[in-house]
């Protein structure tokens, strides 16, 4: 298994993935970071569309877990690059036919992939970590002139939030990329898997959720928003820790039946 972890990673570190998933993840979360900020209020906003900092207030953000408040914000798009990684990153061994010369140095099929996951989930989650420094030094920068009062962020209280809030943001990107994989095995394509994984928990769970109440409780992809965001107001984080760790269980259990039973033949 650690053969294959180390396998991967060295496909994972070439200088243009790597450096270019963390700038991009680096990047958005800036940008939101930002966004929360300057549009932040100092009252709740009335009646009417989200604000673009997604309804924070100079209040919220003075508050111990401010300092992060950027980093949750952009969890779905953090969602969308680990699942496309994640995809890719299996599928593209199934289409470039590496797969069966890999399977030949370590011909037991559950510790190739358990290897390989392992890897992409470390990626996923040190792209977070990269996040939440940007993230930190973003909202430091910016507080001030807010007018945001900093002086809880750096309490105890303020840095166990904030490690809470990275820790639920990387068990949530490690959610988006167990599906990835998941899609990518059963799929064998990159582009399909993609598009497929994209596809539902982007667009058309949006969709379900914005128009039958109460459904955001049972997609997958909401509840690993969820999670993010230390639980919402229609799913609490034990209930959204409880269903999608179902989801993944069962998505990754029949990947791994899938991959020990089927043929590679290519």
């Amino acid at each position: 298994m650690y053969g294959s972890f180390l396998a991967a990673w060295t496909k994972l570190r070439r200088p243009a993935l790597l450096w270019g998933t963390y700038a991009a993840t680096a990047a958005v979360t800036a940008l939101v970071t930002t966004l929360t900020f300057v549009f932040a209020d100092a009252a709740p906003a009335a009646d009417g569309p989200p604000r673009p900092g997604g309804g924070a207030t100079v209040e919220s953000l003075s508050q111990a877990s401010g300092l992060l408040a950027g980093l949750s914000g952009a969890v779905g798009l953090f969602g969308i690059i680990a699942l496309c990684v994640a995809a890719a990153a299996i599928a593209g061994e199934y289409t470039t036919g590496t797969l069966r010369n890999l399977l030949i140095r370590q011909p037991h099929r559950s510790r190739w992939l358990a290897g390989t996951w392992a890897a992409i989930v470390t990626f996923s989650v040190g792209a977070v970590l990269a996040a939440a420094v940007v993230a930190a030094g973003v909202a430091s920068a910016l507080a001030s002139g807010q007018g945001v009062d900093t002086t809880a962020w750096f309490t105890a209280d303020g840095l166990t939030d904030s490690v809470r809030t990275i820790g639920e943001v990387a068990l949530a990107t490690a959610g988006y990329a167990t599906l990835g994989s998941a899609l990518g095995i059963l799929m064998r394509a990159s582009i399909p898997a993609v598009a497929v994984g994209f596809g539902w928990l982007f667009l058309v769970e949006t969709i379900i959720a914005g128009t039958v109440d109460g459904s955001a409780r049972w997609l997958p992809g909401q509840l690993l928003s969820a999670i993010a965001s230390n639980g919402t107001a229609e799913v609490t984080l034990a209930a959204a820790l409880l269903t999608a760790g179902g989801y993944l269980l069962v998505s990754a259990g029949a990947a791994a039946a899938s991959f020990a039973r089927r043929d590679v033949t290519a």
